[in-house]
């Protein structure tokens, strides 16, 4: 499973789920650096296991892009004591299932089993990261599978190659210009040289996160912790690839022609994320901005640009506060034969620019709090999602102790600092346009 931009055009909003109402979070650190966090919940003797680690897209050399994913393949390929899909088969045959995730910042593997079996499982995962067997055959093999997922969820795909050319186009330095999946040119000269080094610099015990929540028991975890990943031994953590991106000079624009059916046109523009303690105001109201212009039906974007101007069939819009260093925040129209790009670019700019000087009404903001919140409320019906959220929280350096305050910050915005968030970060002058236009046939 793979995180990246070019998904992102098939989400109406890109909203961080910082927890309403958790369970008492404890944590852990072992002398060789990896950390444990628990989030205890009785109601079912169910457990979810998630082992995360800090590396992602951004952590690859030039030339190198995609590694990340291809190792995150590769972790199924067996080691010194599983055999090839053998840690698939045991997890299936305790009544669980298992998958993975990489993303620009990050790496996760992920378990739900019975909260019985979470030390046999966390044995078994920390075997497998500490003994991999990386064999040349299996990466062959996956590196064509990696390739033809390219080919079929990109490269086949206009919309999604648009956004991989804007994302490129929009940044210099931060590594977000990268798509996770890697360039094909890449994916084509990797080697599995280059996947055992990937393996020798990052999965290192410094750079493991252990997230257990379920029916377990804090100090039960401590010990089996200890006994599996506290064993490995400590090795240097590479330091993490963040770089300063130098602020826009002026608008930059890219026309993308591809054998597309209908015309696309999306903005990006460089925005802060959070840093707690420092920018809570700020980032928290272009979090109820975006969600004001783009959550949901009846939010700005579609009910005035798609329903009552009839400037694009489909638009939306998006922001993750979440991200390390900055994110890209997005807009984007969907276009039918008979709409202007020009038309819907001139209206997303008329809406963004009264957002800027006109303060929001208190009732659409309060409607704007309670959705974020509701969606927070929901989201603690899932395991997975309130591990996925703290081990997002602990890798990007949020930490997971700050998720309650994140509603706190959602809930103090007031109409004038959302006036003042999209006036100083929103504009035009800072953002990058791009057009995907139907090739013509002759």
């Amino acid at each position: 499973m793979l995180f990246r931009l070019t998904s992102l055009l098939l989400l109406i909003s890109c909203m961080p789920v910082f927890s309403a109402h958790a369970g008492t979070i404890q944590q852990a650190e072992f002398k060789n650096g990896v950390k444990l966090v628990v989030e205890e919940d009785h109601s079912a003797p169910v457990a979810m296991v998630q082992v995360w680690l800090k590396v992602g897209g951004r952590d690859e050399l030039p030339g190198k892009t995609g590694l990340a994913h291809v190792f995150e393949h590769m972790m199924f390929k067996g080691s010194k004591q599983l055999g090839p899909g053998e840690y698939s088969r045991r997890i299936s045959a305790m009544g669980g299932n298992d998958n993975a995730f990489t993303s620009t910042d990050y790496t996760a593997y992920f378990e739900t089993v019975p909260s019985a079996r979470v030390a046999e499982v966390l044995a078994m995962e920390s075997e497998r990261f500490a003994n991999l067997k990386l064999r040349d055959e299996d990466f062959q093999k996956e590196i064509r599978v990696i390739m033809e997922e390219r080919r079929m969820r990109t490269e086949d795909d206009p919309n999604s190659r648009m956004f991989e050319e804007l994302s490129a186009a929009s940044l210099r330095l931060h590594p977000y210009r990268n798509p996770v999946i890697g360039w094909m040119q890449d994916l084509q000269k990797l080697t599995i040289g280059d996947v055992k080094d990937f393996y020798k610099s990052h999965y290192v015990p410094g750079n493991a996160i252990v997230v257990v929540v379920g029916d377990v028991d804090f100090e039960q975890m401590k010990k089996a912790v200890a006994a599996s990943f506290g064993r490995l031994k400590a090795q240097p953590v590479a330091p993490r690839f963040n770089p300063v991106e130098p602020e826009p000079f002026g608008p930059k624009r890219i026309k993308v022609v591809l054998p597309a059916q209908l015309p696309m046109l999306a903005v990006t523009i460089p925005v802060p994320v959070w840093q707690p303690g420092e920018n809570d105001r700020e980032v928290a109201a272009l979090t109820l901005a975006t969600h004001i212009m783009a959550g949901g039906r009846s939010a700005r974007l579609s009910r005035e640009i798609v329903d009552q101007q009839r400037l694009a069939f489909a638009a939306g819009a998006g922001y993750d506060p979440s991200a390390m260093g900055l994110d890209l925040w997005y807009a984007y129209g969907m276009l039918g034969p008979d709409q202007k790009p020009e038309a819907f670019e001139k209206a997303l700019w008329a809406l963004i620019d009264d957002m800027a000087v006109n303060p929001v009404g208190e009732k659409r903001l309060n409607a704007a709090k309670r959705n974020i919140i509701a969606a927070n409320v929901f989201a603690q019906d899932s395991l997975y999602l309130r591990a996925k959220e703290i081990g997002q929280m602990e890798v990007v350096g949020l930490g997971a102790a700050n998720r309650d305050n994140w509603l706190q910050q959602i809930d103090k915005v007031q109409p004038e600092d959302i006036q003042k968030a999209v006036a100083r970060w929103l504009k035009q002058e800072r953002s990058t346009t791009g057009l995907l236009q139907p090739e013509v046939k002759s």
